[in-house]
């Protein structure tokens, strides 16, 4: 038997499912005469069993009860409020849930406007991008302004500038590059802070560090000759230009160890040195570490470009390491110092 219609008082219900089909008539066998999304209101004017009949806008035909509501469901929404990122970096992505796509990231304590949440996850406006973000890694306090480092430092009253070369604890390749110049006051002035990496296995003290470690040497260093594959970039620093002819000399048994020389005209005089003119040497300058040649305790400790951990140099980004050697000025008696972050207080 055919199911009767019953005409309904016009009332106004609200979609539930994601995307709702609108059909011609009361069976899935009608086609599909347009859709609506959840929440949207609909108002319905007859009912058929699992049917009822609903106008949109300018269109009228039928969709499954099933999906209609006469409450209309909300998500929680928030009065628009600024939070704070604690992560060190934040997936924003198009939807609620790890299935979505990235359409950007954050980062630690970027600021972000929330403008709904919808249970663990905030509906977040960063920069000119909208997403969401899982809200475990958001706070509302805050973060105090980043701690001048070079502040309190006893050990560089007589340098001008200074690199600063942190990481968290010993047994980390993820370092913070931060520089710093004096200015006539005597004050230390912030100039340029990023991330940066170190030796594959950390730092190491000057004491334990031994040649083929993979470890960055922690202490304070005078900054030595800049190089480069290509022409001075601007540095005031003493430049050189590297040949393929160029290597370091890494061999601690040699009377050249831990040495920028000549490979033809000092072959035989070591048994391993390393070649200079690759890619992470692009551009950089010689941390002056070592310079007593003491056999076994480390060779060729640069500041050069990378992306990943080093065999025991630090490395940033290629656009850093040509503003840092644009920057230091051998008239500034520039130093770096590298160190674990929990014990800058030695320095």
């Amino acid at each position: 038997m055919a199911e009767p219609a019953h005409a309904a008082t016009s009332k106004t219900k609200y979609v539930t499912a994601s995307i709702l089909n609108i059909r011609s008539g009361a069976s899935t066998n009608y086609k599909v005469i347009t859709t609506v999304k959840k929440n949207q209101a609909v108002k319905v004017t007859q009912t058929k069993g699992y049917w009822d009949k609903v106008t949109i806008g300018s269109k009228t035909g039928w969709a499954s009860n099933k999906y209609l509501t006469i409450k209309k469901t909300t998500t929680a929404v928030t009065a628009s409020k600024t939070k704070y990122i604690t992560a060190d970096v934040l997936n924003v992505r198009s939807g609620p849930s790890i299935k979505y796509k990235v359409v950007t990231t954050g980062k630690r304590n970027q600021a972000v406007k929330v403008t709904q949440t919808k249970g663990s996850w905030d509906k977040v406006i960063i920069g000119s991008k909208t997403g969401w973000v899982s809200g475990k890694y958001l706070m509302t306090k805050k973060p105090a302004s980043p701690k001048n480092l070079a502040e309190g430092l006893k050990t560089v009253g007589s340098n001008k500038q200074l690199i600063l070369v942190t990481s968290n604890g010993y047994n980390t390749s993820s370092a913070e590059v931060r520089t710093f110049e004096k200015n006539s006051q005597g004050k230390w002035v912030p100039v340029l802070t990023t991330t940066g990496h170190i030796g594959k296995y950390g730092f190491a003290t000057a004491s334990s560090m031994s040649e083929g470690g993979k470890k960055a040497p922690t202490g304070k260093y005078t900054i030595g000759t800049a190089f480069g594959r290509y022409g001075n970039p601007g540095t005031k620093l003493p430049f050189r230009k590297i040949t393929s002819d160029d290597v370091w000399v890494d061999d601690p048994e040699s009377s050249l160890y831990n040495t920028w020389q000549s490979r033809k005209e000092t072959q035989g005089k070591w048994k391993s040195a390393e070649n200079m003119n690759i890619s992470a040497y692009t551009y950089g300058f010689v941390i002056n570490y070592n310079t007593k040649r003491i056999p076994y305790k480390g060779s060729a400790i640069f500041f050069h470009i990378g992306s990943s951990y080093t065999l025991g140099c630090t490395a940033t980004s290629e656009s850093n390491v040509v503003k840092i050697l644009k920057w230091l000025d051998p008239k500034k008696n520039p130093v770096i110092i590298q160190t674990p972050i929990q014990e800058l207080n030695k320095y």
